[in-house]
């Protein structure tokens, strides 16, 4: 009776190692046909990036950007000339249709669990319009600069302007003409002819530390004669901008 108890016992071991051995075997081919999701990288806003972009040293982007129209993007929404563009639409509220909010808040259509916390949309069209969310970016440079001995400039006795080169799937660099025609386009209620070479003019807000050829700091002031757009509608590959829709391509 003992043996027989024996040999049940080690058959029962036996099943269950091999009922283990198939649900490991599972969980590893659902692992990898369902592979898990990419973690959210979150809107942090305007003012988190001001925490490490208003050094004049570095370029002082966040001041370059609150003198901009585009810190006044969801503001102006209020003004007497968007009530009236609204009502001529139909719309009751320009701060609270989507048709106006797409291009004067950032990331606005996005889940609310896109967003940090802190995010105030109400600032308008905020950095990571153009660069992307910046949780990744804050983070990865956070942990770099704990990483990294700061350098000093031994001639001034002060720090010395470091400039990092960003890994690409980090945050959208420079953002080009693609991103601002994405809402400076025909489909604006108050279209105006937009050269995008005399806009990044406007806005430009370059780090000097970066090392840049001549050429790179060059600044394009139009396109074409005076600040005329030299496009018309119907050009293929235009590099210049969104051309007057009176001008027809001949």
């Amino acid at each position: 009776m003992q043996i027989l108890a024996s040999k049940r016992g080690t058959v029962s071991l036996i099943a269950s190692i091999a009922l283990l051995a198939a649900a490991a075997a599972l969980w590893s081919a659902r692992a990898v046909a369902e592979p898990a999701q990419a973690k959210v990288n979150h809107y942090i806003g305007a003012q988190k990036c001001k925490s490490c972009h208003s050094d004049k040293a570095t370029g002082d982007q966040h001041g370059a950007w609150t003198k901009m129209k585009h810190a006044k993007a969801f503001e102006v929404l209020a003004s007497d000339d968007a009530k009236r563009i609204a009502k001529e639409k139909g719309i009751a509220d320009a701060q609270k249709a989507d048709e106006c909010l797409k291009c004067h808040v950032t990331g606005h259509g996005k889940p609310a669990e896109n967003f940090d916390k802190a995010f105030d949309p109400k600032l308008g069209v905020q950095c990571e319009t153009c660069h992307g969310p910046g949780e990744k970016h804050m983070k990865a440079r956070v942990a770099a600069a704990g990483d990294e001995e700061e350098e000093e400039d031994l001639d001034a006795g002060k720090k010395a302007a470091k400039y990092v080169k960003l890994p690409a799937d980090e945050m959208i660099s420079d953002p080009g003409m693609k991103t601002c025609l994405g809402c400076h386009n025909a489909e604006s209620p108050n279209f105006k002819p937009f050269c995008f070479h005399r806009a990044n003019a406007e806005v430009r807000h370059l780090n000097p530390a970066k090392p840049r050829t001549p050429e790179e700091l060059k600044l394009v002031l139009a396109c074409g004669e005076g600040d005329k757009c030299t496009c018309k509608n119907g050009d293929d590959g235009c590099k210049c901008g969104v051309p007057d829709p009176k001008v027809q391509k001949k």
